[in-house]
């Protein structure tokens, strides 16, 4: 039986503009499978850069962190901040670049003083921070590459934000929320509900008559799925599919009703003003602010809105837009800078995050722990990349997935002081993938490298021409082949 070539931009959709993306098919490439048949184009790279808001070691102890391996090169050991990198089988599939720093000197690249806000523009534009309040102050990588490599993808990139919000009572973000910016100053808000998220995959087409939309949401609200509004749509295109796209297909639906069953089980937390709604993809109520950031007038139950389950979502609402080509580019906050969510739910630690590199007994060990808890959601990502497979290969193999962190451990030069969590020597980032000659599962220890070079050959990895980010000139030779 002979079988039509199909756009890569083929969706199936139903009432109200309820639209479903279908994944990579034999049908969309050519022969050898590795470009689309109709245009030519090659299988699609991806770009994702990953934050955690905190740094590697604690206040007051010369152990500086329990994230940098002892081993150099390949079969590097795995420490408590990156055990699950080992458990999830991801270690080989990253490399790990180490004594990487931000200068304090007003050169290219560098810091002011003011630590949480200042170093945010060096590390995601490669731009100098100054002291006249604005957070970064050039394009973030992530909007380099979306410029570069997004094409007609439906979405130029995706912002999302685990940490739903700020969580504390004596003060406010003033950029520290933030981790995607457009340009000077120009910060893009992040997406931090499950629920928006999920609906803006499968609604993204403006409905044509507003009593279909009407209609379809009634069906929703009615524990329909999207998919079986979207029935129809699937039922005139089987025929035109071989055995193997159809199985394809039908896999692919099934992953996504189970991400919309897990985004409907989100049911808030009942409090004395609030009930649980109706409808069933309710988000988790947001966690009330803490008057305390840790030890006396601290609250373990405020600062916390299942940030667990909503990673977990958030990262599957990536993949899943990925594979889908409906994107190739995304940004994804874990914890804010300078963050102040309660890691009691997480880790049994009575501080907020923050705190925890400050004031809490365990010192770097719990800063390792809480690192422990990031990477256990990052290896996942990286994971579902690593088990998602292409006509040439997996997901992973094309693409760039970085985890970067806010500090290092070492000296402050605004509290004057060493073995400072408010520091950037010493930092680490992960670079996870394949794309354009990636060569991972390394550890590199770099010449006190800016960690905006190491952002510099991710952007080069996935298409972008040129050794530069912002202010700042040069790559990681070692992360390739």
């Amino acid at each position: 039986m002979s079988h039509h070539k199909l756009s890569r931009r083929l969706f199936l959709t139903g009432l109200g503009g309820t639209v479903v993306a279908l994944p990579l098919l034999e049908t969309m490439l050519d022969k050898h499978g590795e470009v689309f048949a109709q245009d030519g184009m090659p299988i699609p790279k991806r770009y994702i850069t990953c934050f955690g808001g905190h740094s590697l070691g604690a206040d007051n102890t010369n152990v500086h962190n329990m994230y940098v391996p002892d081993t150099v090169g390949a079969n590097y050991d795995t420490k408590l901040a990156l055990e699950p990198l080992s458990e999830q089988g991801i270690k080989d599939d990253v490399s790990v670049i180490s004594n990487l720093h931000i200068p304090w000197d007003d050169t290219a690249g560098s810091r002011h003083i003011g630590f949480h806000l200042a170093s945010l523009s060096p590390l995601i534009s490669g731009v100098r921070s100054l002291a006249d309040g604005r957070t970064v102050r050039g394009k973030s990588s992530d909007q380099v590459v979306a410029d570069m490599i997004a094409g007609d993808t439906t979405f130029k990139s995706l912002v999302y934000r685990v940490q739903a919000s700020w969580y504390l009572d004596q003060s406010a973000p003033y950029g520290r929320d933030l981790i995607s910016y457009r340009g000077d100053g120009d910060g893009i808000e992040a997406t931090v509900s499950p629920q928006q998220a999920f609906r803006s995959l499968f609604s993204n087409f403006t409905p044509p008559d507003p009593g279909d939309a009407a209609r379809r949401d009634f069906l929703l609200r009615s524990r329909k799925s999207v998919l079986d509004i979207v029935r129809g749509s699937y039922d005139r295109l089987a025929p035109q599919l071989s055995g193997a796209d159809k199985i394809r297909i039908q896999e692919h639906l099934q992953q996504i009703r189970e991400l919309e069953l897990r985004v409907g089980a989100l049911a808030p937390q009942e409090t004395a003003s609030c009930r649980a709604l109706d409808d069933p993809g309710a988000d988790p109520i947001i966690g009330a602010n803490n008057p305390s950031s840790g030890g006396d007038g601290f609250v373990d139950t405020a600062g916390y809105s299942d940030e667990d389950i909503r990673a977990r979502l958030l990262i599957d609402m990536i993949h899943m837009a990925m594979v889908c080509d409906l994107t190739r580019v995304a940004s994804l906050q874990f914890t804010m800078a300078q963050s102040h969510m309660n890691m009691y739910p997480l880790l049994n630690i009575p501080f907020d995050l923050h705190e925890i590199g400050h004031s809490s007994p365990l010192r770097t060990e719990g800063v390792s722990r809480v690192i422990n808890w990031h990477m256990g959601h990052w290896a996942y990502l990286v994971k579902k990349f690593k088990d998602t497979q292409e006509f040439n290969g997996t997901m992973l193999d094309n693409s760039a997935i970085i985890y970067m962190n806010e500090g290092g451990h070492g000296w402050d030069p605004e509290g004057g002081k060493d073995d400072s969590a408010h520091s950037t020597e010493r930092m680490a980032m992960l670079v996870a993938g394949r794309a354009g000659g990636l060569s991972p599962g390394r550890h590199i220890v770099s010449n006190q490298a800016h960690p905006a070079k190491v952002l510099v050959s991710a952007m080069n990895a996935v298409g972008v021409v040129g050794d530069t980010l912002g202010e700042v000139q040069g790559n990681v030779p070692e992360l390739f082949a």
